[in-house]
């Protein structure tokens, strides 16, 4: 287990990958909201002819986004977030595709919708997981105007009678190709400029936990220094204290010398005075 404080790669890249995923679960909410208002304005405002099962889509879709809150808590690693939120992307292409048909999106830019969900899928998918979902979307939206095509689908115009556009082999083959072609470029832009993002990023993770573990070394050399300075210097007092014992009891034999000196000076002298009186009591019998 890392200890707190450790720099762990694993758990930062985690970590900002969750935050994208939130920020593209808050995104596609506000848009879902801003579509159902639309909507609503289009049909009850507009007379706009659309249909009930278009606001119930958008209904299961929206309750979808509010329920990735939770199950995104319960992912553990980035692998799992980004299997997690490619499955997602996957739903919202088809859920994309069915609204675009009952929207009649297959006569106007209804697949420029397409770039609504694949905006974000570089900041947390890898470059392969975004171009497959490029893939996925041109298929999709392939397979519609095939089906509306070949008539398997009824084509449906809510703005009125339809051109009949989507029976166009040219229209058909030029707005394929131009989606095609708009899809790859965002992915091929966003995965480049995200996969250098992310190795920039890695590359400034591995250098903070190479500083953070030559810190620990230094701070692991600087206690063992400050452990041997103590016991150096506890060692060395305990040095002074025996040097200064021993001065002290040298001083002490010196005080007893000089005390022993000094009195045998003095009895040397009393016994000098003594003798001098002694010679001069002897001098003065003499005399007489």
């Amino acid at each position: 287990m890392a200890n707190k404080g450790e720099i762990n790669s694993g758990d930062i890249l985690f970590e900002e990958a969750l935050d994208s995923v939130k920020v593209d679960i808050r995104f596609t909410l506000i848009i879902l909201t801003f579509s159902v208002l639309l909507a609503l304005f289009g049909k009850f405002i507009l007379g706009v002819a659309i249909p009930f099962f278009v606001f119930i889509i958008l209904f299961v879709w929206a309750l979808l986004y509010f329920s990735y809150n939770y199950f995104i808590k319960r992912k553990k690693n980035k692998e799992e977030l980004c299997n997690f939120h490619f499955r997602n992307n996957i739903i919202d292409l088809l859920l994309l595709t069915v609204i675009i048909h009952y929207l009649g999106g297959v006569e106007w830019i209804g697949a420029i919708f397409y770039l609504l969900i694949l905006a974000w899928t570089g900041n947390v998918l890898p470059k392969k997981k975004a171009l497959t979902l490029c893939l996925l979307a041109i298929f999709f939206y392939s397979v519609l105007v095939s089906l509306e095509y070949f008539q398997f689908l009824p084509h449906r115009a809510i703005f009125g009678p339809s051109p009949g556009f989507y029976q166009d082999p040219a229209y058909i083959l030029i707005q394929i190709l131009a989606m095609a072609a708009a899809l790859f470029f965002i992915a091929e832009t966003y995965g480049t400029f995200s996969g250098a993002l992310k190795k920039k990023q890695e590359e400034l993770i591995k250098t903070q936990g190479e500083v953070e573990e030559a810190r620990k070394v230094l701070e692991i050399k600087v206690k063992a220094r400050t452990k041997e300075l103590q016991e150096l210097a506890g060692k060395q007092e305990e040095r002074v204290k025996e040097r200064t014992k021993e001065l002290q009891e040298k001083i002490e034999e010196l005080e007893r010398f000089s005390r022993l000196t000094v009195g045998r000076e003095l009895k040397m002298v009393e016994l000098k005075r003594e003798i001098k009186k002694l010679g001069e009591e002897l001098k003065g019998r003499e005399l007489k």
